[in-house]
């Protein structure tokens, strides 16, 4: 199960606030996140099929054996789910991982930036305030050179959203990422030349972007060069694949310097 807030995937089950909330959704489960406490709904299916059987037992043979020890645990560890001392035991754990990232991302950790950003992005209850937060974090960490900061930016300014539609930096961000060696970046630079989405459409180009990022690990690339390998001439192919061959030799010797800020500042 992975968080929609935080992307983590340490979670555990979580309790039903109402018999209402737990008829409106059959077959899902309430689940809470021990990374950043964001309670969820999702598909109940993923447990191991017998496992809450084999708690409940573990659990009644704690009672028998621990008495009211066990009963003692087991009621603090439920408090930290939906009761009422639910905030008085996450929230220091939370608001300490998060005033931690947040301090990093102020003293200039591009990773931390990049972090804080994704967690407002996924953080739907912000708005547009904070979506605004997140890009401007985003920003930060990719003039810092995050090329994963430059890719989330591109695609947020490809798609519009959180942002006004703008493909000039989609191009630009995109174009850095994968000139510093980002495989998702230059996948995602492939594909603009492919569909010809704020550029002339070019398949050579496309080809060779596709290629490298294969050549990187990045296991989208590879369907995506052979279908546009299909659509280029032998010829074509040919200047695709010396090209591919020389751009990452060039880039081994001699990688792109990271961006400045005065670039997207003037726009």
């Amino acid at each position: 199960m992975k968080c929609p807030n935080c992307g983590g995937t340490a979670c555990r089950e979580s309790k039903w606030r109402s018999h209402r909330e737990k008829s409106e959704h059959p077959g899902s489960h309430p689940y809470r996140c021990l990374e950043c406490s964001f309670r969820f709904i999702g598909p109940a299916s993923h447990l191991p099929a017998g496992r809450s059987k084999l708690i409940g037992v573990a659990a009644g043979l704690l009672v028998v054996v621990l008495g009211g020890v066990a009963l003692s645990v087991s009621h603090v560890l439920d408090s930290r789910d939906d009761g009422g001392n639910e905030q008085a035991l996450a929230s220091p754990v939370v608001t300490t991982e998060s005033n931690a990232l947040l301090q990093a991302a102020q003293a200039g950790d591009g990773e931390a930036q990049y972090r804080l950003a994704k967690s407002m992005l996924y953080d739907s209850s912000r708005g547009r305030e904070g979506a605004a937060e997140a890009v401007g974090w985003l920003r930060r960490a990719a003039e810092g050179g995050h090329t994963g900061a430059m890719v989330q930016l591109g695609k947020l300014y490809r798609t519009g959203l959180g942002v006004l539609q703008n493909f000039d930096l989609t191009l630009d961000w995109l174009r850095k990422a994968a000139e510093g060696g980002d495989a998702e970046g230059m996948l995602e630079l492939g594909r603009l030349y492919r569909s010809g989405t704020g550029v002339k459409q070019d398949l050579v180009e496309a080809y060779v972007w596709f290629n490298r990022a294969a050549a990187s690990l990045h296991s989208e690339a590879v369907g995506e060069r052979e279908n546009v390998a299909l659509r280029l001439s032998p010829e074509e192919l040919r200047k695709a694949q010396t090209r591919s061959e020389q751009d990452h030799a060039r880039a081994a010797h001699a990688p792109p310097e990271a961006p400045k800020p005065e670039n997207v500042a003037q726009r």
